[in-house]
């Protein structure tokens, strides 16, 4: 016995057709005609509604869904259908179980709100949000039999609201900065703090060079504040003095680069990393790729001794005659895949770290004008008190 469609289009039908074509019978629900007509109905609801909607079902929870529901699946559709849930979501079950069976056992339903799971869908653990309902299916004799989940992943909102909270923090600071160094510590304090999509950052500014031994613009690049750094106030942001422990996974991080030296590493060997529905190139290399980001200023992607991950995104910003560059380097959260919504987060995160050092350096260089002036207006006064006093003397010799 199949269930009536009332879709017209072609994927809709089709998906409803592989439902009513599965073989029920070997499942703990039965063979379909086995199905009580209330049930039918409910069944028949769920596919035929737009809304994602899925049923559990059975002393197993056995699965069925509708098309708007299967993206929820990803590479798991459609073979998760007709199957229990603990062969469905083996990484949930521990943590969705409890709620099934309070529902089964009050007969009451569950609504979840901003709900967090950690689903494995994609080739790897992915950190996702949903609202969701789950509602009894009762049975003529009064038992549950089941449950119908309505609801809709929010992942992407949870994630801009996130980020932009980052992103506000970054631009609600940005004239704290006093001096270019110190504004990249107060970049890694705000971003220690908001470590959600940057578990962890480093930057680097690279200074100018007045010879073209190296083949580049800058003679030296040097590792300036990092979030592993341990807090300190602004008077202590000297050069040496900061206590640092750099993870072992990382790879190997200079403190000092010199250019101007030859480097012995492969920049050509990419790691491809892949997922069920995508794949990623990740550049693999025994220590960070500075010279390969400063040569072609354009991000750089790695692949860490872990497996994790992190980006490395070139900063130019010109100062009249003078030329800034910067290298952030970005941890990626590896719940989420860095994808192009997660790209232009890191791209806005940059343009803020921008305003920081633009910042932080017009302030210094006010402040060294400001001194020279002062130093000015010093030699000045002291040179005008030495004619008096010379002019003094002379007077004192005539009387």
């Amino acid at each position: 016995m199949s269930l009536p469609l009332t879709y017209d289009k072609d994927d809709e039908s089709n998906f409803i057709d592989m439902v009513n074509n599965y073989d029920w019978s070997k499942t703990s629900l039965g063979p379909m005609d086995s199905w009580e007509f209330e049930f039918k109905e409910i069944v028949k609801l769920c596919l035929n509604t737009a809304f994602p909607t899925a049923i559990y079902a059975g002393p197993d929870w056995t699965l069925m869904y509708n098309q708007s529901w299967s993206p929820f699946l990803k590479a798991r559709h459609p073979h998760a259908l007709g199957k229990p849930l603990i062969e469905v979501w083996p990484e949930l079950y521990d943590d969705l179980k409890p709620n099934f069976e309070s529902v089964r056992e009050t007969g009451k339903g569950i609504y979840k709100y901003e709900e967090y799971l950690e689903m494995q869908r994609d080739g790897y653990i992915e950190e996702v949000y949903f609202n969701y309902t789950l509602s009894p299916i009762f049975k003529s004799d009064g038992t549950v039999w089941g449950l119908f989940n309505a609801g809709y992943e929010i992942t992407q909102d949870v994630l801009n609201v996130r980020r932009l909270k980052t992103l506000e923090k970054l631009g609600s600071q940005t004239t704290g900065a006093d001096s270019l160094e110190g504004s990249c510590h107060l970049i890694m304090s705000i971003l220690r703090n908001h470590n959600a999509d940057i578990p962890y950052a480093l930057i680097y500014l690279a200074e100018s060079s007045n010879n073209s031994k190296s083949g580049f613009e800058y003679q030296t690049v040097r590792l300036v504040a990092t979030t592993f750094d341990e807090a300190c106030e602004k008077s202590e942001f000297v050069r040496g003095k900061i206590k640092r422990k750099i993870p072992d996974y990382f790879p190997i991080t200079h403190e000092i680069i010199d250019l101007s030296n030859d480097i012995d590493e492969n920049y050509e060997k990419y790691t491809e990393t892949k997922w069920a529905t995508s794949t990623y190139s990740f550049l693999k290399c025994k220590s960070w790729p500075i010279h390969l980001v400063i040569k072609e200023n354009k991000h750089v992607k790695v692949l860490l001794n872990d497996d994790s991950q992190a980006i490395l995104l070139p900063i130019k910003v010109s100062f009249g005659k003078q030329t800034l560059f910067a290298i952030l380097i970005c941890g990626i959260n590896p719940r989420r895949k860095l994808d192009d919504k997660y790209l232009e987060f890191l791209q806005l995160t940059m343009s803020h770290v921008t305003s920081f050092l633009m910042h932080g350096k017009s302030v210094e260089e006010e402040k060294m004008r400001s001194k020279l002036l002062a130093d000015l207006n010093h030699e000045k006064i002291m040179f005008f008190q030495n004619i008096s006093h010379e002019l003094k003397s002379i007077i004192n010799i005539i009387d």
